[in-house]
């Protein structure tokens, strides 16, 4: 049975200095795969500039002639003072306007000025392209050679373990003639 014993207990260290040693490494890498959603959006914005307006009015008065000298006097003085009240100007921003009589030349003038003025158009495409990338690990494989010094440990252990089994079946078999 001391024999058996021994046997399993050789048998079991044999094993595990086996099975402990390895050719390779085999390491793992991860790489990353990175997944994104962009949505993309485009406007067309159309501006249309309308230039700004100038625009001047002169328009004559006529002198009353009713062949009545008197009467034409009095009818042209009066005419003279209703338009000359009616001098005037107004200004908002860019935009302005004045009207004025001129007594000497008989004429009543219109000045305008109209500022320049936008209309904007804006036309939305929604296009919805999808580029993805997803942070997602992949396992690869990396297997690593064998240093000079991690070979020549390798191949010491071999020969020690074959030197020590030829001990152990000489040692058997001097303690047991029957045995082998």
């Amino acid at each position: 049975m001391n024999k058996v014993f021994q046997i399993i207990i050789l048998f079991f260290i044999f094993s595990l200095v086996i099975t402990s040693c390895s050719s390779a490494k085999k390491l793992t890498k991860e790489d990353t795969l990175i997944e994104n959603e962009i949505n993309r959006n485009d406007s067309i914005k159309n501006t249309v500039v309308n230039k700004e307006i100038n625009d001047k009015l002169i328009t004559s008065v006529i002198q009353s002639q009713t062949g009545n000298a008197s009467l034409d006097s009095l009818v042209n003085a009066k005419v003279d003072e209703i338009l000359s009240k009616l001098n005037t100007s107004k200004s908002s921003g860019d935009n302005s306007y004045n009207l004025i009589y001129d007594k000497i030349k008989r004429q009543l003038e219109f000045n305008a000025r109209i500022a320049q003025t936008q209309d904007e158009k804006l036309a939305v495409q929604n296009n919805s392209s999808r580029l993805v990338f997803r942070d997602r690990k992949i396992p690869v494989e990396v297997i690593k050679p064998l240093s000079k010094i991690e070979k020549t440990l390798l191949i010491l252990g071999v020969l020690a373990i074959i030197y020590i089994g030829f001990r152990i079946l000489l040692f058997l078999r001097k303690t047991s003639g029957s045995w082998l």
